[in-house]
């Protein structure tokens, strides 16, 4: 028979019988002979075909790399033992009357036995493009899609060896139909090669334009089989995890345990099926680009033609993730909850291992097809790399993220509903923050800084997609998140180019960030000249690179070195610390509260520059109150809100101590002490202070509070104003200190020049410090260095320290201000007047020598009289 009556004869058989009825009987026939030791009585028909599609089924997993990895070389070590398991089962008998005497399977062996070599390539190449398009046809599926497993289902031992049978078939035929569409692509590849190059003309315009127009169809049509394919296949595989877990661990346990056991295998099948949906994605969207790839006429290469690949092809697929999960800890986090955890992952790796070494070989391999051919130029992603970029997120994200990675949880545990909207509603606020792109918002607070963080972009986008974080229900697809980066970074001001949802962009991009554009945080290399190897084949060289991840030791270095980064975010307000805290805040406001009584109850200190700093010390006890007191321990009112109203308090703190230190300079260049100014003098120009003070702090808040509540893009505008605010305030009070110290010098060097010498020293050493202590509380150094501390954010901890030290300013401001020797001696005396109001120090006498003799009569008569009495 002539092969197109082969084929014809095939065809027909084909349609007219289940599945792969044909290739089944010659595998059935095939292997039969091969275990009878009888392989001379195979023609070499049968012994191509058999060889070709019945033991050398597993062909991608022949395919070597050179200077392949460790991780990549254990991931196809656990594809060839799960191929090896599939394919142990072996194949069900052919269908009746297949196999017996005078069957059609016997007359189709009858058939092909005396064709020639030239005759079976024919049908060969033929067989493989026909069962693609039946297996695409779900002809080589059985309808057993979305089996609902459970203990009756588990236990009856026929129905699961039956339906494990068909799945492992559908299996087994999916991947020898996606072997023969590869095989088929290349065969009509390489014939249209061999025209173009044997022609002894360059050919005509037209005729390459035809060639063009034919190639693009036949790469989309290719692409939309191995899609379709790898659908059924991603269904069929995901379908096999179940029962096949069962036979290896699950059929020994008890009803109870049972129940609780396929619960947890139903919750890492939903796993497999999110990581093979991503695969799915991927190949549907390479499927819809091929169809725009262009290609044109070599200008080098007369005759020759150029593949120019956008960003988004099928290279991208090289970057999918080679396992399920990141690594074993999570059999060790679920060991409690379910003792054989680390089996059922270790299957499920192994089944995704079998789905990825398969489709990525299919694509590499494909590609290295063309390479001799066509030459093929790919796209560059013009972008810098984003390793050193920052941008300003909410904490509360932030600690979400920190949270799961230092406290992981187990995959299999149930949620509860709140944690999974938590999680959700962080990715929106996520990406609502990274679209804003505010690469750092300045800290005027602690309570700002437990508002918004300024994070490393990759870090972040490490951080967001860690096998732990919050994106574990979001399917990897690679080339969905490299449009969506592209989006991202090319139209800042137009998402709508985006192809995933606000709820799952971050995730999307992040991936492709760190992937892409993170030098520094990946874990992606790349190996030169590499060599692909197929035995049914032959010996087929390319040269390409080819990605892959970094081996075991190196990854696991490289995930702790992330993992130590990440958790210097780790609590915002350590709550170990929090009685120091409540003891530190107890102690400043008890001694600022002293200060300020102090200050009221002396007549000597109700000077003008003594209300000023009077007036200091309520707002610095009024923002203590609302951040550390009413805030913290109420709640009230919202972050936001506290940040404005804590910020607002801080520079109002620091325009007093600008009319405080204009005072100081105003009475040195005067020589005017504040003690001289006359009560009435003394309201009016304290009213006129307050009104100089409150004029430009209104006009600072009234500007942040605007841009802040107008929109949240503004945020950092607003913040900046009042960072502005605050350090004029502070240049304010040092330039006003300068001034006082020159004229000091001046005054000095003028003495000196007058001959004027006084042997008394300037101050003590004591003095000394204690004036230097002042000249930094008055000046506000403190708190633009207590601001730009929390700028470098560095490390958590530290933050809080530096926190927890603004709580000392009290009990040194009490010290400072009070405990000196002109205030604490005033102090004293009137304390022990309360106890003895008869002792009168020294400096406390009376007006008149006649009142004092009064006085001292009267205390000399009173002891008299009482006796007398």
């Amino acid at each position: 028979m002539q092969p197109a009556g082969v084929i014809a004869a095939l065809a027909a058989l084909i349609a007219a019988n289940e599945t792969y009825s044909v290739l089944d009987c010659v595998c059935w026939h095939f292997n039969n002979v091969l275990v009878s030791d009888s392989i001379s009585e195979l023609s070499h028909v049968e012994d191509l075909i058999g060889w070709d599609y019945c033991v050398n089924e597993d062909w991608p997993l022949g395919f070597t790399m050179c200077d392949s990895p460790e991780q990549p070389l254990t991931v196809r070590s656990a594809a060839r033992r799960l191929a090896a398991r599939l394919w142990g089962s072996g194949l069900p008998p052919p269908p009746a009357g297949g196999a017996g005497e005078g069957g059609w399977c016997a007359g189709v062996l009858a058939q092909l036995r005396p064709l020639t070599w030239r005759q079976t390539a024919k049908v060969l190449e033929e067989l493989d493009c026909l069962i693609a398009d039946d297996c695409i046809d779900s002809r080589c599926v059985p309808r057993l899609n979305n089996m609902e497993w459970n203990m009756t289902t588990l236990q009856a031992d026929d129905l699961r060896h039956h339906i494990l049978s068909q799945s492992a078939h559908a299996v087994r035929r999916i991947r020898r139909a996606m072997a023969g569409r590869v095989r088929c692509e290349r065969r009509r590849h390489f014939q249209v090669n061999w025209w173009n190059k044997s022609v002894r003309r360059l050919p005509s315009c037209a005729e390459l334009q035809a060639h063009v127009v034919a190639f693009r169809e036949r790469h989309s049509s290719y692409w939309r089989d191995l899609a379709q394919l790898l659908s059924l296949g991603a269904t069929q595989t995901s379908q096999l995890l179940v029962p096949l877990a069962f036979e290896r661990m699950g059929n020994h346990a008890s009803d109870q345990q049972l129940h609780g056991w396929i619960k947890d295998m139903e919750r890492v099948k939903d796993m497999l099926r999110t990581k093979l949906t991503g695969w799915v994605q991927d190949l549907q969207f390479v499927r819809k680009q091929v169809e725009h790839y262009e290609v044109e006429e070599d200008k080098d290469g007369p005759g020759d033609l150029i593949l120019r690949r956008p960003l988004l092809s099928e290279r991208l697929l090289g970057y999918q993730p080679w396992n399920l999960s990141s690594d074993d800890d999570f059999s060790a986090l679920c060991k409690e909850r379910q003792p054989e955890a680390s089996q059922m992952f270790s299957l499920a790796d192994d089944l995704y291992a079998f789905h990825r070494v398969y489709w990525a070989t299919t694509a590499e391999y494909i590609d290295s097809v063309y390479v001799d051919s066509l030459k093929i130029v790919d796209e560059e992603w013009q972008l810098e790399d984003r390793s050193h970029d920052t941008l300003s997120v909410g904490t509360d994200c932030v600690q979400l993220l920190v949270n799961a990675l230092d406290h992981p949880t187990c995959p299999l545990e149930d949620l509860p509903l709140e944690a999974v909207k938590q999680r959700e509603q962080c990715r929106e606020q996520l990406w609502d923050d990274v679209v804003q792109r505010s690469p750092h918002i300045p800290v005027t607070s602690y309570l700002a800084y437990t508002q918004r963080i300024n994070v490393n972009l990759c870090l972040l986008a490490w951080m967001a997609v860690n096998s732990y974080s919050i994106c574990q229900d979001v399917p990897f697809s690679m080339i969905q998140s490299v449009h969506d980066a592209r989006c991202y970074f090319e139209s800042p001001d137009d998402q709508s180019c985006l192809q995933s949802n606000a709820t799952d962009a971050i995730c999307s991009v992040s991936r492709a960030i760190l992937l892409l554009k993170c030098r520094d945080f990946s874990s992606i290399r790349i190996s030169q000249n590499c060599t692909f190897t197929n035995s049914v084949s032959g010996l087929y060289h390319s040269s390409r690179s080819v990605l892959y991840q970094k081996v075991t030791e190196q990854t696991l270095n490289y995930k702790n070195s992330l993992n130590n980064a990440t958790l210097k975010y780790k609590e915002f307000k350590i709550d170990s610390l929090k009685p120091l805290e409540i003891s530190f805040v107890l102690v400043n406001i008890i001694f600022r509260f002293s200060t300020a009584g102090v200050y009221l109850y002396l007549p000597q200190l109700r000077n003008l520059p003594g209300k000023i700093f009077l007036s200091f010390q309520i707002t610095c006890i009024t923002q203590i109150l609302c951040s550390e007191v009413v805030y913290r321990m109420a709640g009230v009112p919202d972050l936001p809100t506290a940040v404005l109203i804590d910020s607002a308090l801080t520079l109002l703190s620091c325009i007093w101590l600008n009319s405080f230190c204009y005072q100081m300079y105003a009475c040195v260049r005067h020589l005017r002490l504040p003690d001289q100014l006359l009560p009435a003098e003394l309201s009016q120009l304290f009213c006129r202070e307050v009104l100089c003070v409150f004029i430009p702090w209104s006009i600072v808040c009234v500007a942040a509070v605007a841009l802040e509540k107008t929109s949240k893009y503004y945020l950092i505008y607003s913040r900046i104003v009042v960072l502005a605010g605050i350090s004029l305030s502070v240049a304010f009070n040092l330039v006003c200190l300068g001034l006082i110290g020159y004229m000091y010098l001046r005054t000095r060097c003028s003495m000196r020049q007058l001959k004027i010498v006084d042997n008394k020293k300037f101050a003590s050493k004591k003095q000394c410090l204690f004036m230097s202590v002042k000249a930094i509380i008055i000046s506000g150094t403190g708190i633009i260095i207590r601001i730009g501390f929390h700028q470098a954010q560095g490390i958590a901890q530290l933050v809080y320290y530096m926190h927890l030290v603004t709580m000392v300013q009290g009990p040194v401001l009490f010290v400072c201000f009070v405990c000196n020797g002109t205030t604490l001696p005033i102090l004293k005396n009137r304390i022990l007047l309360w106890w003895n109001p008869t002792n009168i120090p020294a400096g406390l006498e009376l007006c008149s020598a006649a009142e004092r003799n009064l006085a001292r009569r009267n205390n000399e008569q009173s002891p008299f009289s009482e006796s007398s009495l």
